[in-house]
């Protein structure tokens, strides 16, 4: 480290040195000669006898004579090297101080640095508690002063009576942000609370209270969804509510074509120009992207809700970016934008607020970077799961409904079918829900079981590859019963409500814990009880505990099998698979054939075509 200290030049410092080093010579010099003199008298005084050189004397005194006219022999280039170093000593004090002045590169690599811990918002670390116990609800709907007359009884005719605890606490702080004089604005509201606890309602009531006094031809309210299910879902959740209030409703999620639903929520007037016919808008996230872009005289210009229900998916499967869009087409049409502070009064008086923005989720995270693209104003959080103040790897905890009882089994590849047969027909376990990880193997487990129960259950598949009138069908035979178990992936984890759904199985275990918090989800909603199993081989069971720890979640319990339960299954199990064998083969060659006649119809229409274009020619 002496390489990177800088001796300073101070001028005269040689000459002091020089004149340092002469005196000191004389000293040594005069030392010499006053012990020479004391050693010679000494001598005399003892005896005239020579004395061998290297005899050694009773007294050693010859030697010590010797040693010490070797010690005290002036030696001017030893002296100077002595002076060196004493001369040395001095400017240690000045090493000192260069360091402190100087930084030293490199002296800090190796020092073990302090952790830094990413501290959260204060939003975020203080969130408003939320109960989930839905077994005890206190809050009366007739009793609540803040909810319109026409809303009390639409909930008593859908045979609502009593509000569940996130209603209690979203609902009036929304009305109560709404209520606000102009120059304030309503602050941005994220809730997180486990499936089936109600969250919907905590956005609908509010949205159709607040614009109830001011019915006109504006679109001022936006809820945007990541499927298709969960939008057409949302949007009768709506039009059931917005009965006797005036409101209108309209559903943009692709199920119909794009120019019949321009016909839809638009009108083109002689005076007023294009005006919206609808007042609220449920959509998918691509769907709406296709109408800012597309559609003559849609603008949300007035728009005062923007909702985000299920959040977190959406920002995982953007499409088209829609955010950007929404954004830019929101700040086009003036509305103040949350994240460039505007301190002229003038601009705040005269600038339409932003619209509130209310994000849903059961899974939401509190990694502030992430809610930070959402441009939130003032946010407040309402949680059921508790958030520390640091952001480390326990801080995601997720909540499920306490009216869920979670389960595992662990068994060999092989066993799986037969323990799932055991418990759906053995056991008679009936509104089933069963998850795969992919579309394929939802449809062979589909067509074993239907071979293998011989008629004594009724098992459907429901997957993306079915278009969407298909998985209506097949949901509507689940709520009646017709169905007994469905098999599905994951497009049905999200937000889809299913009535009476009693058991959920995920016989492929779950990829990470938001998967698994939304698939067993689908049970033990609205107060209900429901059974969460799910299947494991032997090598996936830590990674599986992993998953839960990672969203705070306790160890569930064990379901064990014995050999005699499963013996007695093992022959119907192999006829059954060269059944299922036939059967996907049957479906492969029937596949195979439709694709040729499909090519054959279209070869033959292009020669039609072509004798057609002919003729006109000659």
């Amino acid at each position: 480290m002496d390489l990177f200290i800088i001796n300073r030049y101070t001028g005269d410092a040689e000459d002091n040195i020089a004149t340092q080093e002469s005196v000191h010579l004389l000293k040594l010099k005069q030392a010499i000669e006053d012990r020479k003199k004391a050693s010679s008298q000494k001598l005399g005084s003892e005896s005239c006898e020579p004395v061998p050189k290297n005899e050694k004397h009773e007294d050693n005194s010859e030697l010590q004579i010797d040693n010490i006219y070797m010690d005290v022999e002036p030696n001017p280039l030893k002296e100077l090297k002595e002076n060196v170093v004493i001369t040395n000593v001095e400017p240690t004090v000045e090493k000192t101080n260069i360091i402190n002045e100087f930084k030293v590169l490199g002296s800090s690599d190796f020092e073990k640095k302090p952790k830094v811990e990413r501290v959260l918002p204060y939003w975020l670390s203080h969130a408003y508690s939320v109960s989930k116990n839905l077994q005890k609800l206190k809050c009366n709907v007739e009793d609540q002063a803040w909810l319109h007359s026409t809303l009390k009884k639409t909930l008593a005719s859908e045979g609502v009576f009593k509000l569940f605890p996130v209603q209690e606490q979203v609902i009036p702080f929304i009305l109560k942000e709404q209520s606000l004089p102009a120059p304030l604005w309503p602050h941005d509201v994220c809730v997180s609370a486990p499936t089936g606890s109600g969250k919907t309602l905590c956005f609908v009531l509010p949205i159709i209270q607040s614009l109830m006094p001011e019915l006109g031809h504006h679109i001022r309210a936006l809820v945007v969804l990541p499927v298709q299910e969960l939008a057409t879902q949302v949007s009768a959740v709506f039009r059931k509510y917005c009965t006797n209030t005036g409101l209108k409703v309209a559903l943009l999620s692709g199920a119909s074509q794009l120019q019949k639903e321009q016909q839809q929520i638009l009108k083109n007037t002689e005076t007023h120009g294009w005006i919206s016919t609808v007042d609220i808008i449920v959509c998918t996230a691509g769907r709406l992207v296709e109408h800012l872009q597309n559609t003559e005289g849609f603008t949300l210009k007035y728009l005062k809700f923007l909702v985000i229900d299920e959040a977190d998916r959406i920002m995982d499967n953007i499409q088209n970016d829609w955010l950007y869009h929404m954004y830019k087409h929101i700040q086009l049409e003036g509305h103040a934008s949350n994240k460039i502070a505007q301190l002229n009064w003038d601009f705040i008086c005269n600038t339409r607020s932003p619209p509130q923005k209310l994000l849903f989720s059961a899974t939401l995270s509190p990694d502030p970077e992430l809610l930070e693209q959402w441009g939130l104003f003032q946010p407040k959080l309402f949680s059921v799961a508790p958030i520390s103040d640091t952001l480390d790897k326990n801080s995601k905890k997720y909540s499920t409904p306490d009216e869920l009882k979670e389960q595992f089994v662990t068994c060999s590849t092989e066993e799986k079918p037969l323990i799932l047969y055991h418990l759906l027909v053995e056991q008679k376990w009936d509104k089933v829900l069963c998850f795969m990880n992919s579309g394929q193997s939802a449809h062979r487990l589909t067509v074993l079981l239907n071979n293998w129960a011989e008629g004594k259950i009724k098992v459907a598949e429901l997957s993306a590859s079915l278009d969407r009138s298909s998985r209506e069908n097949v949901l509507k035979k689940f709520r009646l019963s017709e169905i007994n178990v469905i098999v599905s992936t994951d497009a049905l984890a999200r937000g889809i409500d299913i009535p009476d759904c009693n058991f959920v199985l995920s016989y492929d275990p779950p990829k990470n814990i938001k998967t698994y918090v939304h698939r067993v989800g689908r049970t033990g909603r609205a107060g209900r009880l429901g059974n969460a199993v799910t299947f494991l081989v032997q090598n996936q069971l830590q990674m599986f505990k992993e998953i839960l720890q990672s969203g705070g979640k306790e160890n569930i319990s064990q379901i064990e099998f014995t050999s005699n339960m499963l013996e007695p299954l093992i022959d119907s199990y192999q006829r059954a698979i060269q059944l299922t064998k036939v059967s996907i083969q049957s479906e492969i060659e029937n596949k195979v054939k439709k694709s040729i006649e499909l090519k054959r119809g279209a070869k033959q229409k292009a020669r039609k075509r072509k004798l057609s274009e002919n003729k006109t020619n000659n």
